[in-house]
């Protein structure tokens, strides 16, 4: 992957192909180089293009039938542009409530994949490229930008970067303001990076850092807090990585989840309630969100329908000739827990399978969503990966999430119980007095939800009132909820 394009997907896992077949009753299939004539090498991935997306897209019933197919894909030369032609075809929603400033096509998932550079281990879904650190700019705090989340493994994490640090200096630049942000976005993509930072604990530090992939170690932050006879589990956690490697064996992210379950569920921290942080979950492998899901459940719900896939008319073919890949997911639990409740803390970033716990939970159990805003981002579409060529892959949105009760199409977000809670970047994740986990952690003990809103929000020191909302200068991007085939 080019490092300019900041803010894409990670390079994704390789994964096997769908055995589709064409149905000659409606395109043909696309010819091969040389055949036909005059068909090249790049027309041919355009041709593809096209045919994969139409036999895979969830909506491929909107997406027009064009027999040749040359009639249509001769009119382009990127198979980028074709793919966003094709998405325009996808039914419109115009009726955001939640996040009223995207309008237009329900396929804003969909895109395509370079190959070109990709090694066995680049391949993998559990890495991304960068310094693995985010901003936010704003506030009343003079106008400062801080650092709001710092991803595991990555060159900011293995430095000592942590979220609530203020940035003072990038590149020599100690204009470290709003107006300032378009030189810092450029910062961030350059090859080398010398930053200073204000941590209220221990001073000015400075790093440097080199700009490189890295694997990702999506486990944040976990601990009990204990509050007079209530133990309070909390567990922040980034994403959903693979939790096996080719072979078999199990990936830290595995192990670390079994000890963590473990603690909560038996001995001096066994735990009475939950706290799930999620705020910047932005999806990965619906395997692991599955496995997740299993050690969250209660006893009321082991054993029944976690969620269903809903297909287009060629998948649900395919499921209904006995292919398992798209049967319905049942719970088994896997843990001692049996709580009556759960408290998850999203953003705009909680998307895609992390969408899948919240809404797989939600007919068993207790669920309490405290969000910044008011809901989650809105992903109930997954992918998995179609190869066009040896350089380009397609992940089309080909399925669709349903949990037990019929909840699904949450396309403006999953609504929160308590919206407008301020997340609070000035202090680290896991500290009890950040506003959101707060939030939970008053509602537990008191029986109601604290902390000023996002409006309302205070200096984590003084309790000043801050009317500004904050902006994120490089915001994660969300993942694809990716399904292996």
């Amino acid at each position: 992957m080019n490092k300019y394009s900041f803010g894409l997907l990670p390079v994704l896992l390789l994964v096997a192909l769908v055995g589709c077949k064409k149905d000659p009753g409606k395109i043909s299939p696309p010819p091969r180089p040389g055949e036909d004539g005059d068909r090249t090498a790049a027309e041919q991935v355009l041709d593809s293009v096209y045919s994969k997306y139409k036999q895979l897209s969830y909506w491929a019933s909107s997406i027009e039938v064009v027999d040749p197919i040359s009639d249509l894909t001769d009119n382009y030369t990127d198979p980028e542009r074709l793919l966003a032609y094709l998405k325009s075809q996808t039914p419109e929603k115009t009726d955001f409530v939640y996040h009223p400033d995207y309008s237009g096509p329900l396929d804003r998932f969909s895109w395509l994949e370079d190959l070109s550079d990709a090694s066995s281990s680049a391949a993998r879904a559990d890495r991304a490229e960068g310094y693995g650190f985010y901003l936010a700019a704003g506030g009343g705090r003079t106008d400062s930008i801080y650092v709001y989340f710092v991803e595991g493994g990555s060159p900011a994490a293995e430095a000592g970067m942590r979220r609530g640090q203020r940035v003072i200096e990038m590149q020599g630049d100690r204009d470290m303001v709003g107006a300032n942000v378009p030189n810092v976005e450029r910062y961030v993509l350059q090859d080398q990076l010398n930053m200073v930072v204000y941590d209220e604990s221990g001073g000015e530090k400075e790093f440097d850092m080199t700009y490189t992939s890295y694997e990702i170690d999506p486990l944040v932050r976990d601990t009990v807090y204990h509050r007079g006879g209530d133990r309070i589990g909390y567990l922040a956690l980034s994403s959903f990585e693979e939790l096996y490697r080719q072979g078999g064996a199990t990936t830290p992210l595995y192990d670390n989840l079994e000890a963590i379950f473990d603690r909560f569920g038996s001995g001096p921290d066994r735990i009475d309630e939950l706290i799930l942080d999620f705020r910047y979950n932005v999806g990965g492998y619906v395997s692991t969100a599955v496995h997740f899901a299993n050690k969250v459940i209660n006893v009321a719900g082991d054993k029944k329908t976690m969620f269903s896939y809903d297909v287009n008319q060629r998948l649900a073919e395919e499921r209904d000739r006995g292919d398992k890949e798209f049967a319905d997911e049942i719970f088994a639990r896997k843990s001692q827990l049996d709580l009556r409740r759960v408290y998850f803390l999203v953003t705009d970033n909680t998307a895609s399978a992390s969408e899948i716990v919240i809404a797989a939970l939600m007919p068993y159990m207790d669920v309490q969503i405290i969000a910044d805003n008011r809901a989650t981002y809105g992903k109930p579409v997954g992918f998995f990966r179609e190869d066009i060529s040896d350089d380009l892959g397609l992940w089309a949105a080909s399925f669709k999430i349903v949990n037990a009760d019929g909840f699904t199409d949450y396309w403006d977000g999953i609504p929160a119980t308590k919206s407008g809670v301020f997340d609070n970047y000035y202090l680290d994740f896991g500290d009890p007095n950040e506003n959101m986990t707060k939030s939970a952690i008053d509602h537990i003990t008191k029986g109601v939800f604290s902390g000023r809103t996002t409006a309302q929000k205070a200096d984590a020191r003084s309790g000043i009132s801050d009317p500004e909302t904050s902006r994120k200068i490089n915001a994660r991007p969300i993942r694809g909820m990716k399904k292996q085939k």
